[in-house]
């Protein structure tokens, strides 16, 4: 007994903080991808929606399901929550409904209440953010869609979140947007007073695998985010105006125009000032976003001095072509080692601007070390190769 108290004590303690964070990839079947510093989505879904006693809350861009495929678990888990009485809620974007229309009916009959938001009305874009609520205390936000592909073909990083802080803000957002679903007057949503609890200036201290980091919580759009609250693009263009060593990201898409709108080169230049620094910038974009009017500027970023560009392009699945799969999707950056950025958007303005997106800021090395072991597995992969500038990109087959 006395050797045991006495390893007790000299045992390293846990950091005494109010949250606790877990970094959730999805690893698409049949790659070498796949970091032993992460969890697994499915797993982490279900034990967090099993967990429901009280309520939870969805907002997702869309739902896509097949019989025998893994969001089935999942989604048979939300429906058993509402039948033992939890409060579900469940709120998708119209511009996707001829996807999400095929599984409504069962979860409404299942007593799931669900809106459909019209965010292009709302904010000019889409509600693209992918994130959930337990009982007002546990959140999962990434770049996950409800989709059995991002589970199984896709690859995807995502974050839990055990904090009654971070419940309660990310249920500010869901509430202002079950509201516009609803009928409200968008602006008025989100100009009202109301505490919002986690900011850059009011960071949470969390555990990260037995060590501490901090993090903060941001939004997208600018003009449609809670009154109090950091916007992505904000915190993003401050993160890489303070990085001093190196920047590693990856997207699935990267532009500085959409749809005709005005030059918008925020980010952009905010990286290639990085670059001008001597910060030796490194990224990774899908192959989804070639051949279209996005490679352009990819394509010139990486003829800048200290950016290194490199394209990812997944391998087909042995059982043939799956629709809208197969594709690099995480949303995520590192800067020095210590500061790391989490995302449901895209890096283009119709993502920052228009369209509903949520993001974590964590500063601490453990977390960083994760998405660097991340996308180091990534970057040397055989699916990964440099961009070239004067090649002309062939639109990737999506469907």
């Amino acid at each position: 007994m006395k050797k045991i108290l006495l390893a007790l004590l000299l045992a390293p303690a846990l950091p005494l903080c109010a949250a606790e964070l877990q970094f959730v990839e999805s690893v698409p079947e049949e790659t070498v991808l796949g970091s032993t510093l992460t969890a697994r989505p499915q797993a982490v879904w279900l034990e967090m929606i099993n967990s429901a006693q009280k309520t939870l809350d969805l907002e997702q861009f869309y739902i896509a399901d097949q019989a025998g495929e893994a969001l089935e678990p999942v989604l048979a888990a939300v429906k058993a929550a509402a039948g033992r009485g939890v409060k579900v809620r469940l709120l998708v974007d119209k511009v996707m409904m001829g996807e999400s229309s095929k599984s409504l009916p069962a979860l409404k009959a299942a007593g799931v209440e669900a809106r459909v938001i019209d965010f292009k009305k709302a904010g000019g874009g889409v509600q693209h953010a992918k994130f959930f609520v337990v009982d007002g205390t546990d959140v999962y936000t990434g770049s996950q869609n409800f989709d059995w592909r991002s589970l199984k073909h896709i690859h995807e990083i995502g974050l839990r979140i055990k904090s009654e802080a971070a419940g309660a803000d990310f249920t500010r957002v869901f509430d202002g947007d079950w509201a516009l679903a609803g009928g409200a007057e968008p602006k008025r949503m989100f100009a009202k007073k109301g505490k919002i609890r986690i900011t850059a200036a009011k960071p949470e201290k969390a555990a990260l695998g037995g060590q501490e980091v901090t993090y903060s919580l941001a939004y997208s759009p600018v003009g449609f985010v809670p009154r109090g609250a950091d916007t992505e693009i904000g915190q993003l263009v401050k993160l890489l105006a303070a990085a001093k060593h190196t920047v590693r990201g990856q997207v699935m898409n990267y532009a500085l125009a959409e749809h005709g709108s005005k030059r918008w080169a925020d980010l952009d230049s905010a990286l290639r000032k990085a670059a001008a620094r001597g910060v030796k910038v490194e990224l990774l974009f899908a192959d989804w976003t070639m051949g279209g009017k996005g490679d352009r500027d990819i394509k010139a970023l990486s003829r800048t001095d200290h950016i290194s560009i490199r394209i990812v392009s997944l391998p087909q699945h042995s059982s043939g072509f799956i629709p809208y799969s197969r594709v690099a999707h995480s949303k995520y950056l590192v800067a020095d080692g210590e500061r790391s950025f989490v995302t449901t958007s895209n890096w283009g303005p119709g993502y920052f601007l228009t369209s509903r997106g949520t993001g974590v800021f964590i500063d601490g090395a453990p977390a960083a070390a994760v998405l660097e072991d991340v996308f180091a597995r990534l970057w040397n992969s055989p699916y990964a190769q440099p961009v070239d500038p004067l090649k002309e990109y062939k639109p990737v087959k999506r469907n």
